[in-house]
């Protein structure tokens, strides 16, 4: 496949656009990737490893639900039969040699005949092309070029699964964890509430303080409804990224765990040609190089081919004798005389070339901006996190410290339900600021191509 690795990185051959012959010699598109985010030493591009990332977030039920989905998941299986499809038609690309067997038999009998007729003959018919101008050569690197598309999209494939399945369990257990604090408000609003109505029945509070306190509760508990809901929503769409009909996963999702932490430093260094292992560069890069192998195999159509041809023929006759023939030679096929048709023709996969690769450049472009700002993201929502947490630690502070002023009446229940509120903000935050953080650890691994030649092993986990 002009020596073009399955996975590789390097084209064998491109055009250079300006109009040569076929044979001339090719550039690979390259990249001046600006060392914007280059966190280690220039040199030879620098691959990912494709390391389980989410394995990062140590969680062991996402561990199983990514070996699940890796194995069983349906889009997955759609784009590796793909492959099989490319690499099938790569195979039915016609060889140099064509051998054609045929034998044939005959039996005559009629008036005048003293006996019937038999006769046979057998013949062996070969052809050999030969492809001075690489014909036959670029029809086979645009199919290899399309096997490597197929393949290429397969691991875009696999990545859209992860993605989907991370940020997927991601929200299941933030949405358990909004569950959880809110049923823990309602039971913070019942304490609030018994006490209140204690207050009451020693003249220390009003009826209109019961009535907000039973408020506030109501209020609250009509959300756990909702979120229940979402909770449930979250389980059978993971149940089907997994390849399953929901409520059949073999995995407990319904009990609550904590939300995954990322634990990928804000400040790690990337070196920018790590973005050259995202498959949607290797797609672009591939149907570039088919693009120029089939302007090749355009091109060398307009010049003569020539085969070599040759035939045996063993004829049996009447009275079991044989006799042999064989012929042998050169032929030569001239193309129609040029036209404007076929020039536009040429002119017109020229053009494809030209589009192919703005295209590539195009995807280099959109992956730089992809990185950079999902890098800016899980630096920034890194550092919110830890602010959200000392503002929930303080909160709960305060919150402690208004229910006793309210205990011993020197707060009202106004003064206690406000505190409650601003807990219940920023416990609320930080389990958001933490979902989003993991959130960003995930897409910025995706966006840098990780993890998507990872192969399940046994649907628990995934080395």
């Amino acid at each position: 496949m002009a020596g073009a690795s399955r996975r590789g990185l390097t084209l064998v051959a491109a055009l250079a656009l300006g109009g040569c012959a076929a044979g001339d010699a090719y550039t690979a598109p390259g990249f001046p990737f600006a060392p914007a985010y280059r966190g280690a030493p220039g040199g030879a591009p620098v691959l990912l490893s494709n390391d389980a990332w989410w394995q990062r977030l140590d969680d062991p039920v996402l561990d199983r639900l990514v070996g699940l989905a890796l194995r069983d998941s349906v889009s997955i299986a759609i784009a590796r039969e793909r492959v099989t499809e490319a690499q099938a038609l790569l195979a039915a690309v016609p060889g140099a040699l064509t051998v054609a067997p045929s034998v044939s038999a005959q039996r005559s009998d009629g008036p005048g005949q003293a006996r019937p007729v038999t006769a046979g003959a057998a013949r062996l018919g070969l052809t050999w092309m030969l492809d001075p101008y690489g014909a036959r050569r670029a029809t086979l690197e645009a199919a290899g070029a399309q096997v490597e598309v197929a393949d290429a999209e397969a691991d875009a494939a696999q990545l859209l699964v992860l993605l989907n399945v991370a940020n997927a369990y991601l929200d299941l257990r933030y949405q358990q964890r909004i569950l959880a604090l809110s049923r823990q408000e309602v039971g913070n609003g019942r304490r609030t509430l018994e006490l209140t109505r204690t207050l009451l029945g020693a003249s220390a509070a009003t009826r209109l303080d019961v009535a907000r306190a039973e408020a506030r509760v109501a209020s609250i508990q009509s959300q756990l409804p909702v979120l229940e809901a979402r909770v449930a929503a979250q389980v059978n769409q993971l149940a089907v990224l997994a390849g399953t009909a929901p409520g059949t996963l073999p995995v407990d999702l319904a009990t609550p765990a904590a939300q995954p932490r990322a634990d990928l430093p804000p400040d790690m260094g990337i070196p920018a040609d790590l973005l050259r292992n995202r498959p949607d560069i290797r797609i672009a890069e591939r149907r570039y190089y088919a693009a120029v192998a089939d302007l090749g195999a355009a091109r060398a159509a307009l010049y003569p081919s020539l085969s070599l041809t040759g035939a045996i023929t063993l004829n049996l006759l009447r009275g079991g004798r044989t006799a042999g023939e064989y012929i042998l030679g050169p032929e030569v096929q001239f193309p129609a005389l040029p036209t404007g048709a076929t020039r536009a023709g040429v002119q017109a996969r020229e053009s494809r070339v030209v589009q192919a690769h703005a295209e590539w450049r195009r995807t280099v472009l959109d992956a730089i901006v992809e990185v950079e700002n999902a890098l800016l993201d899980y630096q920034g929502v890194t550092a919110s996190v830890q602010s959200a947490a000392r503002a929930a630690r303080l909160y709960r502070e305060a919150r402690d410290l208004r229910r006793t002023q309210f205990e011993n009446g020197s707060a009202t229940l106004g003064d206690l339900i406000d505190a409650e509120n601003e807990l219940s903000q920023a416990e609320r935050a930080l389990a958001e600021a933490n979902y989003r953080r993991s959130l960003g650890f995930v897409a910025l691994n995706v966006r840098l191509g990780s993890g998507n030649s990872a192969a399940a092993q046994d649907g628990r986990s995934v080395n």
